[in-house]
């Protein structure tokens, strides 16, 4: 019954919840589908990305070995990246969000800006030490801007200050951008305490 609601509203490929039966109506509706069989494989994955992730990665690889054209591909990175953390795999997870970004790809950071600086958040927060030359270089090329919300700002000035520090770049720099992240309201501050711990190091050292 449950299937047949969401299909009747449209939502085929936007299902919350996964098991045989949907999956069942969700390939067979796939089979029919023509010019946007890509996008409804992504949307999907995306939709399954954090509470069924096995289920998520196996459409965004259907996705890349059958796609009609690349269109899509960052959505499908992000998907993957998601479930891939959900899984407790954070150096799959930034392989594919490198993998989105691209190394000198300028147009791939034209999609939504928040991408670089989740990286770069990721990266520290995670400890991942063989990405932090890939997150300062990501960091370096979008820049804080006085238009970001707050969430997107404390990531960057989190990310900024943990790579600036534990690279031993720049100490001092590390600090101030550490002092100005922990501005940042106290609402936000409490969704980060792992994060929030290391910084009020970072301005005591």
């Amino acid at each position: 019954m449950g299937v047949r609601f969401q299909a009747e509203m449209g939502d085929w490929f936007r299902n919350t919840d996964w098991n045989e039966e949907i999956e069942a109506e969700f390939f067979s509706r796939l089979t029919r589908a023509k010019s946007q069989r890509d996008q409804y494989l992504v949307l999907q994955a995306i939709q399954l990305a954090e509470s069924y992730p096995s289920v998520a990665l196996r459409l965004v690889d259907l996705y890349f070995g059958s796609r009609t054209d690349d269109f899509h591909d960052d959505r499908a990175r992000r998907a993957e990246a998601t479930a891939q953390f959900a899984l407790g795999g954070h150096v799959a997870a930034l392989d594919s969000y490198l993998a989105m970004l691209g190394d000198d790809d300028v147009g791939g950071k034209d999609l939504y800006v928040g991408s670089p600086i989740e990286f770069a958040f990721l990266a520290a927060r995670f400890r991942s030490q063989g990405h932090y030359e890939a997150a300062i270089v990501q960091l370096s090329s979008v820049g804080l801007a006085v238009s970001f919300q707050h969430d997107v700002s404390f990531r960057y000035l989190a990310a900024s200050a943990l790579l600036l520090a534990e690279t031993g770049r720049d100490p001092i720099g590390a600090r101030k951008q550490a002092t100005l992240a922990l501005a940042t309201p106290d609402a936000l501050l409490a969704t980060y305490p792992d994060v929030v711990w290391r910084l009020r190091g970072i301005t005591r050292s």
